[in-house]
């Protein structure tokens, strides 16, 4: 009985300006969250709406009538199944790339007592602030053979000193006795590497892991710039090209005939939303599965400079 009212008397009791504010403040993050989910729930209820029903000054919250026309009409393009290989591959392999070449140099920056390294240091932040420009990369690209080549998408994005400031400020954080012990023990660099700092730094591999796939994923410049074969089109560059195509369709009533495409779907809108839809589903599905790392690899990461 006594514990009960001891526990009773030191319980925080919550007063009434405390609850009006959880109040109001549950009520913003629903309006946030709101605004922030409906720009995509818009999107996939124009995607699956006929053309008639699809206005810029109305707004649906629901399909008067599911139409599958322009997925179908998306999705049997002959070069989307290349496309969608190609930005799976260049994610997946650029990514690993990616990470094995910040994981070296971030590691390096962490030997604070080897010689010339401000230097390193200074020579790698210049990328950050200057760029050679469009011509002189045209050049460059076409003169070590990466032009029109799959490893113009992967080379060039694999360094990144943004990311190697990221991880190597978390393996600062990494306790230097664990290391010491390694050391004792005969590990060289790369079983510390490899067996210490590696293991211990899931979170901050996932958000660099996650903010590159989604770099890679949306990238389409260097596929216009840099590359030329049909066979190397990457999903946003197609995703380009169809809204043009659309476009077309919608203003040109004889292209409908020509392409020999009906005229019931052939929407720049319904078309460009369905397409939106099939490029960020699989990031959707990718997000939660690296979320419960994301948050602590963004903090972590950036505490110590």
């Amino acid at each position: 009985m006594k514990v009960k009212n001891y526990n009773r008397a030191n319980k925080i009791k919550n007063t009434i300006s405390g609850r009006i504010f959880d109040t109001l403040n549950v009520l913003f993050f629903v309006f946030f969250c709101i605004t922030v989910l409906f720009p995509v729930w818009d999107m996939l209820v124009k995607s699956f709406s006929a053309p008639r029903d699809v206005s810029y000054i109305s707004i649906n919250f629901w399909p008067k009538e599911f139409v599958f026309d322009s997925y179908e009409y998306v999705i049997n393009k002959p070069l989307f199944l290349t496309a969608y290989i190609n930005t799976i591959m260049r994610s997946i392999i650029g990514t690993a790339y990616h990470l094995f070449i910040v994981t070296i140099g971030a590691y390096v920056l962490t030997r604070v007592k080897m010689p010339g390294l401000k230097i390193i240091s200074f020579v790698w932040l210049i990328p950050m602030f200057f760029s050679a420009g469009l011509i002189p990369t045209f050049y460059f690209y076409n003169k070590i053979g990466l032009y029109d080549t799959f490893f113009v998408y992967v080379l060039p994005t694999a360094f990144s000193m943004y990311g190697i400031i990221i991880i190597r400020n978390f393996f600062l954080q990494i306790d230097r006795e664990l290391e010491d012990a390694a050391m004792v023990d005969g590990a060289g660099s790369l079983r510390i590497l490899t067996s210490i700092y590696l293991p211990l730094s899931k979170p901050v591999y996932a958000t660099i892991t996650l903010w590159h796939v989604v770099g890679q994923w949306t990238l389409w410049f260097d596929n216009l710039a840099y590359v030329r074969s049909e066979s190397l089109i990457t999903l946003q560059f197609l995703l380009r090209r169809v809204r043009i195509e659309a476009e077309m369709f919608a203003s040109d009533a004889a292209a409908f005939s020509f392409r020999q495409a009906p005229t019931n779907f052939l929407n720049a809108t319904t078309i460009m939303a369905a397409t939106t839809i099939l490029i960020i589903t699989p990031i959707i599905c990718l997000y939660p599965f690296l979320q419960r790392y994301f948050v602590k690899g963004v903090m972590l990461g950036a505490v110590k400079g």
